[in-house]
């Protein structure tokens, strides 16, 4: 099968490339880690198990085997020489007068051939075998595309598990205002409105509940899509969403998407192009027809050799236009390697310009937004309840202290996908900090053989 040919060197940095992603499951973090873990229903599935699903099941990268197998029976085609032909030619029967019937008939036999010049077969086979070499870039870019994808939904998942979790602690925290409020109102010591504004909210904080809740089936199902299961065995996902490693420079990233299959896909095809170049150039030089045979003339009642050989006229101006035209695709291709590069240059650029303003976000939130809102909501819920501030005031502060939370986990969420999008484009992991002796076994078998 087509992972079978993948280089060892190609199936460690596959896996290398995702390592700070996999850091997601080498965590546990409170944020993350709902109140229903130790229970018996839940079911989690970690970023390693979700490639290990995607690597054996896609049908995206099954096709290339096919397409190698393509390529194979071109190749033994390309490799073949000239066909030899065999002929028989009669002449002089069934005619009128004295050659009617057949008995002055003449039988000619032959055969034939033709004789390459110019390499042809060698400029066939290499042209040929580019072609599968571009198919091998083409499937690794492919790969790199899948893991980052899968990558990307499982952060989704685990970002709406935590999201949850804020819900949850909202519903929690909506429930006891509640409960304070009707308090206060049977005690005379607020306003019945006030009741009304405490139930609206608990019923708002439910409604966002179920909704986050109903969301992460839908995300979990996207998630499972991947490796084509319709009906997902899991209903969680294992790490910490705010496991976290710092960027690279973008001197150091420029330096990697180098090396990277994005543009070493346009290598191969300049090297395929290169092949056809060399198959036109080959073709400028005409090739030589012979025939060679036995006739026998019943006539004169005798037998002769006869040999014949032909060569076409100025092949090589007919091909000219050919020949050129393959020249010119050339420069084009390397003409368009350049501007892949500087496309790959920007698209580094901005993932990283994201990636650090999200970091950036997640620290300010974690040391100077979050911990004096939570005082700020500890102190005012502790005034309305003596009476010195209003409802208005406490419901302010503690949605201002959610709406922080969630802010959090959006720009951790943000973080890890533009790292996920970093690493797709240089095929090289911004952290190392993970095992990757476990996924290396599965790229080393066969999708056929993994279930």
């Amino acid at each position: 099968m087509i992972f079978s040919s993948l280089k060892r060197s190609m199936r460690v940095r596959i896996w290398a490339i995702f390592t700070i992603a996999a850091t997601l499951a080498a965590f546990s973090g409170s944020l993350v880690q709902a109140q229903v873990e130790n229970s018996s229903d839940v079911k989690q599935i970690s970023l390693e198990n979700a490639i290990k699903r995607t690597l054996a099941n896609a049908p995206y990268l099954h096709e290339f085997a096919f397409k190698q197998k393509a390529v194979e029976g071109e190749l033994k085609t390309a490799a073949l020489k000239p066909e030899l032909n065999a002929g028989i030619e009669l002449e002089n029967f069934l005619g009128t007068g004295e050659v009617s019937g057949i008995k002055d008939t003449d039988i000619t036999l032959t055969l034939s051939s033709v004789i390459e010049f110019g390499d042809k077969l060698t400029a066939r086979t290499a042209f040929t075998s580019a072609k599968s070499q571009v198919i091998e870039a083409q499937k690794q870019i492919r790969t790199l595309d899948i893991l980052a994808e899968v990558t990307r939904r499982y952060i989704d998942v685990l970002a709406q598990q935590a999201m949850i979790g804020a819900y949850k602690d909202a519903q929690s925290l909506a429930m006891y205002t509640y409960q304070s409020v009707v308090k206060r109102v049977e005690a005379g010591a607020s306003p019945a409105f006030e009741q009304q504004r405490a139930s609206a909210s608990l019923a708002r904080a439910r409604l966002n509940l179920l909704t986050a809740e109903q969301t992460l089936k839908g995300l979990i199902k996207s998630l499972a899509i991947m490796w084509g299961e319709q009906y997902p065995n899991f209903n969680q996902v294992q790490g910490d969403l705010l496991a976290l490693s710092s960027s690279p420079s973008l001197s150091v990233l420029f330096e990697q998407v180098v090396n990277s299959p994005n543009i070493d896909i346009y290598a191969q095809e300049s090297r395929l192009q290169e092949a056809q170049v060399r198959l036109s150039q080959a073709a400028n030089q005409a090739d030589l027809s012979w025939t060679a045979g036995i006739r026998r003339m019943n006539g004169i009642d005798e037998v002769a050799f006869l040999a014949g050989v032909s060569m076409p006229l100025f092949a090589s101006d007919r091909n000219l236009g050919e020949f050129e035209k393959q020249q010119a695709m050339l420069g084009r291709l390397k003409q368009q390697q350049q501007g892949a590069r500087l496309k790959l240059y920007h698209q580094l650029n901005t993932a990283l310009m994201a990636r650090d303003n999200a970091l950036r976000n997640v620290q300010t939130l974690q040391s100077a937004i979050i911990p004096p809102l939570e005082q700020a909501s500890s102190l005012v819920e502790q005034a309305y309840l003596d009476g010195r501030f209003s409802y208005l005031e406490w419901v302010s502060t503690s949605q201002e202290l959610l709406s922080a939370r969630q802010a959090l986990i959006q720009s951790a969420r943000q973080a890890h996908q533009r790292a996920a999008d970093i690493e797709s484009l240089t095929a090289t992991p911004m952290s190392i900090s993970a095992p990757i002796s476990s996924l290396n076994s599965s790229l080393n078998s066969s999708p056929s053989n993994t279930q």
